[in-house]
């Protein structure tokens, strides 16, 4: 017999899998006890990915021999293959039990641990494995990945670093350390290790993905689309992959390609959420508005609380003019955007005023997002005050001597955000007074002006204008830049309009780079560029109520969608609004005029990024004016 099992024993250990398990049955049909037999046969089950055989194998050997450290390792090891974690645990347990300094039941004991999500205990193991085996790269690797889901990067970035220090070339560490130091914001260095794991085994999938990450992350979306496509290249349905191609894309404006990449994902992975959200983002980017409904509604029946789906959602519906159904969801950007949000807990302690005649008490009304927000939304303030005697409205500092006149003509008091307010019974956030009011796109409060410009003002800024043109238009071409921003225009797309002749251009903008200002004032037609971001004709622009002054003497203002195309609308100036094809949603579609402001003229993009020709057409209109 024992000729049977050393021939099988030597065809296993040379490879021959199907010789040694014929000769291994043989061995076991002679002596059905054969122990080593019956665990050999089980390894070798075991490596085929028979695992439940090799279970059932091994689990006899361990019968008749209960005290062999290596066949409890081996029986976990089946086990563990097999998905059950907790008999897998208690085998690699009786190993130890058996044989304390078993540097490899250690091992495996870590990593049965950190299959079943205890990282503290995966860790033990690991250390403990290490001080009978102190030189083994994978165990310092697989110590550094259950110290990393611990939250403990620093610490995992050195398991990391002394399994380089034993192999070098070791793309999983490479990889793992890469993610550790992104987790600290150390992103140079860990796109260096993500590119050092695909230099050392260039099919790594999840190095190429890592570093796609990584680099998408960082805002350079261009270099991160091949590093996903080199994942996908190498392992085609993987919807991560796909989810993350898609994200750069769309960062990049190119949303039809997004667009393709998310509908992957999703049809490989239905219950891929977030691939839902972001197809119906980029949808709504390039105007096929009931595409992106029918995305955000399925990322919400997958997470009906995912505060982003119902605020995306929210805002194509407003987009397309549907307050009854919008400005309810729109109430889930408090929630969606809760780190932004200027609802301080003391606002949010009061009761929430949904409409209702308060009588004599006291409303609270707080402005939130932008200057442009507030300068919009507080037209809504009359009708509030018809509802209520007592109306504090919170502002930011910069809109205090713009907007305190217009509460004392309005009977509104006005207080600056961060400075000691009266008592209040009930608030109401600022954007959130049209669904208290009741408005519908066809109602909104619409005059041809509703802010004037504080008399100090207008007598500080007099005559500062003089002495240029016969007509002075207002410019601006970029608001507060944000991630996703669709709001600014290159400095020289804008030549077509400096060409225009008889025409002094008044610079709105106060934060302009130094490129810009360089830009500027070298441009051949600098003459008729005039810009107050510094200082000019001896005034310095201080608040918007400068501003105000200035745009009220204006003729007109050619602007992009910004707190600036706000003022200037609130105060009837003639304004040419310069919009992106996914315009924000108060703008509306198919319409070159707003019921917001009477005096705008709605320039849009035909596709995404096409500026040239929004500026052409307002050329050509304020040359014919």
């Amino acid at each position: 017999m024992e000729p049977l099992f050393d021939r099988a024993y030597a065809a296993h250990s040379a490879g021959r899998l199907a010789d040694a398990e014929r000769d291994y049955r043989a061995a076991l049909e002679a002596d059905p006890a054969h122990v080593d037999a019956l665990h050999l046969l089980g390894v070798l089950h075991h490596q085929q990915g028979k695992h439940a055989e090799a279970a059932d194998l091994v689990r006899r050997a361990v019968d008749l021999r209960p005290n062999d450290a290596a066949l409890q390792l081996n029986l976990g090891n089946a086990l563990k293959a097999l998905g059950q974690l907790d008999g897998a645990i208690e085998r690699f347990r009786n190993a130890l039990t058996l044989a304390p300094e078993f540097a490899l039941a250690h091992y495996n004991l870590g990593n049965a641990y950190s299959a079943a999500g205890r990282h503290e205990d995966a860790a033990i193991a690991f250390e403990r494995s290490l001080r009978f085996k102190p030189d083994d790269a994978s165990t310092y690797n697989n110590l550094g990945n259950a110290l990393h889901a611990l939250g403990r990067h620093s610490d995992a970035i050195g398991a990391f670093s002394r399994a380089l220090e034993l192999r070098p070339r070791h793309a999983g560490a490479l990889n793992n350390l890469g993610m550790s130091l992104a987790a600290l914001g150390r992103s140079d260095e860990a796109l260096a290790q993500f590119r050092a794991a695909v230099a050392a085994e260039p099919r790594f999938v999840a190095a190429h993905f890592n570093l796609g990450n990584a680099l998408d992350a960082v805002g350079r979306h261009d270099e991160a689309v091949p590093a996903f496509e080199a994942a996908l290249a190498l392992h085609a349905p993987f919807p991560p992959a796909l989810f993350g191609l898609g994200n750069a894309l769309a960062a990049l404006g190119r949303h039809a390609e997004a667009v393709q990449r998310f509908e992957l994902a999703v049809g490989l992975d239905p219950a891929f959420c977030l691939a839902w959200l972001n197809l119906g983002t980029s949808h709504h980017a390039l105007g096929t508005h009931e595409a992106a409904l029918r995305a955000f509604d399925q990322a919400l029946r997958l997470r009906p609380e995912l505060a982003s789906a119902h605020m995306n959602r929210a805002l194509t519906l407003l987009t397309l003019g549907d307050f009854a159904r919008g400005l309810p969801e729109y109430e889930w950007r408090l929630k969606a955007l809760a780190g932004a949000d200027t609802l301080d807990c003391s606002a949010a302690a009061l009761p929430r005023w949904h409409g209702e005649p308060i009588g004599d008490r006291t409303l609270l009304v707080k402005a939130e997002q932008g200057f442009g927000d507030t300068l919009q939304f507080i037209r809504f303030l009359p009708l509030v005050r018809e509802r209520t005697a007592r109306v504090v409205i919170e502002v930011q500092p910069e809109l205090m001597p713009l907007v305190a006149p217009l509460g004392a003509q309005w009977h509104v008091k006005v207080v600056e955000r961060g400075a000691p307010r009266p008592a209040a019974d009930l608030y109401c956030p600022l954007l959130s007074l049209p669904l208290a009011l009741g408005m519908t796109a066809d109602t909104l409060p619409s005059r041809m002006r509703y802010l004037d410009v504080p008399k100090d003002y207008q007598r500080r800024w007099r005559g500062s204008l003089g002495g240029h043109a016969k007509r002075k238009i207002g410019l601006a071409w970029s608001g507060r830049i944000q991630a996703g921003e669709n709001r600014a225009i290159p400095l020289a797309a804008l030549d077509p309009l400096f060409a225009l002749e008889g025409i002094d251009w008044i610079v709105l903008q106060r934060d302009l780079s130094a490129a810009e200002r360089h830009a500027l004032d070298t441009h051949p037609r600098a003459a008729s560029i005039h810009r107050f971001d510094d200082q000019f004709a001896g005034r310095r622009i201080g608040d918007f109520a400068d501003t105000a002054a200035i745009v009220d003497r204006l003729d007109a203002v050619v602007s992009i969608d910004t707190s600036i195309a706000h003022l200037a609308g609130a105060l009837g100036k003639r304004l040419w609004l310069m919009l992106p094809l996914a315009a924000d949603w108060r703008w509306f579609v198919g319409s070159d005029t707003s019921p917001w402001y009477p005096s705008a003229r709605l320039v849009r993009q035909n596709t995404p990024g096409a500026w040239e020709e929004v500026i052409d057409t307002i050329a050509q209109e304020v040359r014919d004016a």
